[in-house]
């Protein structure tokens, strides 16, 4: 499975940080980038990728 990492923007946007091969790796990075506080505009979220 991969999993990517994106940023969501208020405007409902979304761009893809990177990707892992790992969930928990995957959300760890999650960690690591709010370790340094919340912001107010966007959202770091994690999403399953569909390969066919």
């Amino acid at each position: 499975m991969i999993w990517q990492l994106c940023i969501q923007y208020s405007n409902g946007t979304e761009k893809v940080l990177r990707s892992y091969t790992n969930r928990d790796s995957a959300l760890q990075g999650v960690d690591a980038l709010y370790a340094n506080g919340y912001p107010l505009h966007v959202a770091y979220v994690v999403r399953h990728v569909q390969v066919a």
